[in-house]
């Protein structure tokens, strides 16, 4: 039980609504219902019964509701007595951890987006491989992160955002690049990759033997590898948006690679809660997510069976 639930429960009692209460304490409703979720696992009760119309108090956590309200109002007193104002924390920088394969594009992305709300706030991105994010998590150098690779850990929320898929590239001067592939095929071509990678895994898991020409540690030099001719490369598809965009790299058609995407997660301590800017930046990361997830629905509705049906 920490004063930050305390708080949370009182905005929702006193607003009867997790959606409410969630604008008032300028924290995502998803947010809202997690550290609800985790004071209730914690007492083994249920204080809450959600209805359509919002929320009403059971009679525990009715019970519950009026024996925090001194200690609620003890805290405001001791806030008002004692915290300074303004508090150094407020220009300390947001640190955001995120695995590499989402630390190249996506990320500065949505930092970008905050700093646009946020033009004095500064920055620090912190890369590893997804493991060591999560280590680096508990050990609170950083409330918020992007992984790709998740171990599952009791302690740490999972939150899905997007699902990252997988291309191959090369030169549009290469004889391959208007051509459709197999798995098969692509494999068999001198590839480029970014070492270490899933995918290099993947496929020799499912029996392929990989031509590859170059191993590379950062997507960057694997795009330059493939610009200057040494082979096939293959990224997600977000890494290579701006050069294919730009005609300097021709993407690959090969329908098999595309199922082999891999999914990217949210991730923050549920042990704590997280701090006013990190509040926001989780924020920001439902907007940008549930915005794709309404892009996708649309795409799904063009090309649905009705709408290509012939009367």
């Amino acid at each position: 039980m920490t004063l930050h639930q305390l708080k949370i429960f009182e905005c929702v009692v006193k607003h009867r609504n997790i959606t409410r209460a969630s604008v008032a304490l300028h924290i995502s409703q998803p947010s809202v219902s997690q550290q609800l979720k985790l004071l209730e696992e914690e007492f083994g009760t249920k204080f809450l019964i959600r209805l359509n119309q919002g929320v009403e108090l059971t009679l525990e956590g009715e019970e519950f509701f009026n024996s925090i309200r001194p200690l609620l109002t003890e805290a405001e007193n001791l806030e008002k007595r004692f915290k300074s104002s303004p508090k150094a924390n407020d220009t300390a920088p947001l640190i955001v951890g995120g695995s590499r394969n989402v630390s190249v594009k996506t990320l500065p992305r949505l930092l970008m987006a905050l700093k646009e709300r946020h033009p004095s706030l500064n920055f620090i991105l912190e890369t590893d491989r997804s493991p060591a994010i999560e280590k680096r998590l508990l050990a609170s150098e950083f409330e918020i992160a992007l992984i790709t690779n998740p171990s599952h850990r009791g302690d740490i929320v999972y939150e899905p955002y997007e699902e990252m898929q997988l291309v191959a590239f090369c030169l549009p001067t290469n004889p391959l690049a208007r051509k459709k592939l197999t798995l098969k095929e692509l494999v068999e071509c001198p590839l480029v990759l970014r070492g270490g990678g899933r995918l290099e895994k993947v496929l020799m898991n499912l029996g392929y033997r990989l031509n590859v020409a170059l191993r590379c540690e950062a997507s960057l030099s694997v795009k330059e590898a493939v610009r200057m001719g040494m082979g096939v490369g293959i990224l997600y598809e977000s890494a290579v948006a701006t050069r294919v965009a730009q005609g300097n790299l021709w993407l690959i058609n090969v329908p098999e690679l595309k199922q082999m995407g891999i999914q990217s997660f949210i991730i923050f301590d549920k042990r704590k809660p997280l701090a006013p800017m990190a509040q926001e930046f989780l924020q920001i990361l439902h907007e940008k997510r549930d915005s794709q997830l309404d892009v996708n629905d649309r795409r799904v509705q063009i090309v649905s069976p009705r709408s290509l049906s012939v009367h």
